[in-house]
């Protein structure tokens, strides 16, 4: 089993060097693809070997599994746009391996974060996320990705400093299960001692204050918006899925450490607070978006803070938030991805600058469409699905009040959301930009619609390998 690991680490390292310091345009075809078989080889293997643990740092449990399988299915089609976007762009070799290597790296680390058993090898990973995605927000190297780069790295950095001082905290309050060592699992199977309430509560703020930079909610959520917005299409879509999942998968496993404790009751109102908060600034600030990347940033926010909100309620809202994120991590990937196709078109990424998308590129027009009743819950969308019972388990909690507040900002971000895109689709441009328009080949919109599909399926009928799998993953919580 540790030979499997080192192969993979080895590979991602080797790969990514090859990719990083090879100027030629075949070998990093080669070096992209090799690392796709890497990474699905990796992927199955884990698949068939549920529950193995790697080197006592590492171990495939089912939540690691049910996120690193929605990463392998998007890496794929990360790696094809992103070699679209090199092409239409005309990218230096120099730019395309910088980018190259730092995405193969980049989605290396998320693997490692979502199977890392131990705390703080999870920590290390998730940091070096941090230097990967800066090198990535980076790569258009104009005055807005160095504004959002440095930002990015200071803000991350600062945050996740906050997570390692909660997680040193959290290591002194529960030495007796773990010490200098502690695993999550251990943690979670064991009933902690809470003779320090405190000490527990001010580790579990620290650490949420630190990864809500990588889940993207409340309060380091802004940094997310600035990434997004200069950032190629296929990096911010890694960003709004992948990233974000690892934000909560890291926040999950710590919410499984107090789930059966005294003060599981009082982390649950920290995370509605949260939960609700993230969706409150998503409302407000979608106001007033020009730039629609920013607009579908901001919808990413929202949807995480949903997710806080599902965590709080336990049982089938923690249920129902898995599902709604492998759903969410298709559906938004989609969405970026196509972006990528606005900009190109109409030059700008503001959005009263586009129009007549559905006229201009018909087949584009309709995989946003569809993605456009997916990402708001639109039946038949899954997500309508998961968000009910997100509602359904907040009203059986006795936050009826609460769901109703969340229920009217919703409301009101479908109404800002839908008249936003419905403008790039169907509002009428000048007939210069009609001109200039740069045509789009039918091809470019066959990945965004095959995980439109998947997302569509999965969610109107959840095969039973999943609906098992996150009821696995779900095993330590309390009913």
């Amino acid at each position: 089993m540790i030979m499997e690991l080192l192969m993979y680490s080895g590979g991602i390292l080797t790969l990514s060097a090859i990719a990083f310091f090879v100027r030629n345009k075949i070998v990093q075809v080669l070096a992209a693809s090799l690392f796709l078989v890497l990474q699905w080889a990796f992927n199955t293997f884990l698949l068939f070997n549920q529950g193995v643990v790697l080197m006592n740092y590492f171990k495939a449990d089912s939540l690691a599994l049910i996120f690193i399988t929605v990463l392998s299915i998007t890496s794929i089609a990360t790696v094809i746009n992103s070699f679209v976007y090199f092409e239409k762009r005309k990218d230096k070799l120099l730019h395309r391996s910088v980018y190259l290597g730092s995405l193969i790296a980049f989605i290396g680390c998320m693997t490692g974060v979502f199977i890392a058993g131990n705390i703080f090898v999870m920590w290390i990973l998730a940091e070096a996320t941090t230097l990967c995605i800066a090198i990535l927000i980076y790569h258009e190297r104009h005055i807005e990705s160095i504004e959002a780069t440095w930002k990015y790295v200071f803000v991350s950095t600062i945050g996740l400093s906050f997570s390692f001082i909660g997680i040193l905290l959290l290591d002194i309050a529960a030495t007796g299960f773990g010490g200098n060592n502690l695993l999550f699992s251990k943690l979670a199977n064991q009933a902690i001692n809470i003779d320090n309430a405190l000490l527990f509560q001010i580790s579990f703020l620290m650490i949420l204050i630190g990864f809500s930079v990588k889940m993207g909610v409340f309060p380091l959520h802004t940094v997310c918006i600035d990434a997004h917005s200069v950032a190629p299409s296929p990096v911010s879509a890694m960003i709004s899925t992948s990233l974000m999942n690892v934000g909560f998968v890291a926040l999950f496993r710590f919410y499984f450490i107090f789930a059966k404790t005294s003060l599981a009751g009082w982390i649950d109102h920290v995370l509605l607070i949260v939960g609700f908060l993230s969706i409150l600034v998503a409302a407000v600030y979608m106001i007033k978006v020009k730039n629609y990347k920013r607009l579908i940033a901001y919808s990413s926010v929202e949807h995480m803070g949903l997710s806080a909100v599902g965590i709080a309620m336990g049982g089938v809202g923690c249920f129902a938030v898995i599902l709604h994120l492998i759903l969410h991590s298709f559906t938004k990937a989609g969405i970026f991805f196509q972006v990528a196709q606005f900009i190109r078109m109409f030059k700008t990424k503001r959005i009263y600058g586009a129009g007549e998308y559905f006229r201009m590129n018909p087949f584009g027009g309709i995989v946003v469409l569809m993605a456009f009743f997916l990402i708001l819950g639109i039946p038949p969308s899954g997500m309508f699905f998961t968000e009910l019972m997100i509602f359904k388990a907040m009203i059986a909690g006795g936050y009826l009040w609460l769901c109703c507040i969340i229920l009217l900002l919703m409301c009101f971000i479908i109404w800002i959301f839908g008249k936003n895109i419905l403008k790039i689709l169907f509002q009428p441009v000048s007939d210069s930009v009609r001109a200039h328009a740069e045509k789009i080949s039918f091809w470019e919109s066959v990945p965004q619609f095959v995980l439109l599909v998947l997302a569509l399926y999965i969610g109107i009928h959840p095969p039973e390998i999943i609906v098992t799998t996150i009821h696995d993953a779900l095993i330590y919580l309390p009913k």
